[in-house]
């Protein structure tokens, strides 16, 4: 790329052709002129591929001088009227500043202006796309020496713009010797002639997230010179790194990160921690636990990481079930989208949050839930009570299983409510029924004490005398008509 700067205050080109080198390789050249009568000698002397001139200085001979002429024509102006604005279109100006020239934005019109010139040819050897891809696909022999050519290989976080990626990266005139290739999700990029090689990769990133909004990670391999194909492999494993770190990241082939094992499966300690944070409420004791998983340095294999976020979901999933809150359809919508989140993402830490943000809405629901079915809960208590108290087995664990609460919830609702405990409850339902049955049937006591849930004749006798006074006899000789 060829600039030349029609500019009046020579501080102004010193200052502007500093800046410009100070981002933009060594294939770029630089010519700055004060005088308009300069124009047409440096037109043709220097050939300029970007025109940046003072659309003040700008006359009917410069106009013809420069229609037709294959170059990029930036202007600005020090007094934004309307007739600058008028002879800035006629000259079909990619952009108009005004004055002072704001720098970030002179560099990214200029990194976004397609080439008008023949990419330089690789000095060590010249390929066709096919042969490259040859090269790639069925690992050729031949070796690419990185002292000549660097490999990189850049990702996009949005895989649909990888063709965009493309046609911008071979006509950006950031790169003098650049050959790219696009794949399905990454573009392979041959580079040669660079003395600021990463700064210019860098500034590949900053500029495509100001064009499209979206990221870039970039892989260069800095091994011992190998075949396309194996340059390619480490480059591509490398990557995988943005699981882990996300983007806007330049990651080295030597530089690899290292593994540690992690169980699939939850524990049963850390199911137990599951079900008891969710029953609690306690959003902090899920935050802890899920951001070991983003601890800095410390990374698990990928597909580890997301068989455990399934599990850890399963447990979400349960206690959802025990609410009812899959009838709730913003939240069986927002589950199904976390699942499918888990399983498919790039970035670790975007699951981790969202993973946050569904239970914190989880807990909410449930906590909205239980204040509307207070009553409820109890009441479905006393009803199995009522069904089941002939069973033996009967218990405060056996009943909130079938409401599909814990036992401790339902424990604290149920006295909350009835203003006894559960056992206490069930005691004085059995007594009753056992009253009825001595007072209206001749059943010997161990029977009546066997027919209203109680295995121990004895054990039946001493609840009956804390609740009655009386044991089971005297009460039926003294009650008895």
């Amino acid at each position: 790329m060829r600039i030349l700067l029609l500019e009046r205050d020579q501080v102004e080109i010193q200052g502007i052709e500093w800046y410009l080198k100070n981002y933009f390789s060594s294939g770029m050249q630089f010519s700055g002129i004060t005088d308009a009568m300069n124009l047409e000698q440096m037109l043709h002397s220097f050939e300029p591929t970007v025109l940046i001139l003072d659309v003040s200085l700008v006359t009917a001979h410069i106009e013809k001088l420069l229609k037709n002429r294959p170059v990029h024509i930036i202007c600005f102006t020090a007094q934004p009227i309307f007739q600058h604005a008028m002879k800035a279109i006629s000259l079909q100006a990619k952009q108009l500043f005004v004055k002072p020239i704001p720098l970030e934005q002179l560099k990214s019109t200029l990194v976004t202006l397609p080439t008008l010139e023949r990419t330089v040819p690789f000095a060590n050897k010249v390929q066709t796309d096919a042969r490259m891809y040859v090269d790639l696909f069925l690992n050729s022999p031949q070796i690419i020496h990185s002292a000549q050519s660097k490999f990189v290989l850049i990702e996009p976080s949005n895989f649909d713009s990888n063709l965009q990626l493309y046609h911008w990266l071979v006509q950006s005139p950031i790169f003098s010797e650049l050959t790219a290739f696009p794949l399905q999700k990454r573009i392979l990029c041959l580079i040669s002639g660079q003395e600021q090689f990463v700064k210019n990769l860098r500034l590949v990133i900053q500029e495509w997230y100001m064009m499209t909004g979206d990221f870039l990670n970039i892989a260069i391999y800095d091994g011992a010179d190998a075949t396309l194909r194996d340059m390619y492999t480490e480059a591509k494993q490398v990557l995988t790194q943005r699981f882990y770190k996300g983007y806007e990241h330049i990651f080295l082939t030597s530089e690899s990160i290292s593994l540690s094992h992690l169980d699939p499966l939850l524990t049963p300690e850390e199911q137990q921690l599951w079900i008891t944070s969710l029953e609690d409420g306690n959003l902090t004791a899920v935050k802890q636990f899920l951001y070991k998983l983003t601890a800095p340095n410390c990374y698990y294999p990928q597909e580890e990481v997301r068989i455990h976020l399934t599990s850890v979901l399963a447990q979400i999933r349960r206690f959802m079930l025990k609410h009812h809150l899959q009838q709730q359809v913003k939240i069986e919508q927002h589950y199904r989208q976390l699942f499918s989140l888990i399983l498919d993402e790039p970035i670790l830490y975007t699951i981790v949050q969202e993973m946050i943000f569904f239970t914190q809405s989880v807990l909410t629901f449930a906590k909205s839930a239980r204040m509307q079915q207070l009553t409820d809960y109890s009441e479905l208590a006393i009803e199995q009570i009522e069904k089941l108290y002939l069973d033996s087995d009967l218990s405060l664990i056996l009943v909130a299983e079938k409401l599909r609460i814990t036992p401790n919830y339902l424990s604290q609702l149920f006295s909350k409510k009835q203003g006894v405990t559960f056992k206490r409850y069930l005691q004085q339902y059995r007594i009753q029924k056992a009253e009825k049955m001595l007072l209206e049937t001749d059943y010997p006591i161990s029977e009546i004490a066997e027919m209203n849930g109680f295995i121990d004749s004895n054990y039946f006798i001493k609840v009956f005398r804390e609740h009655t006074s009386l044991t089971p006899f005297k009460y039926r000789k003294m009650y008895r008509i």
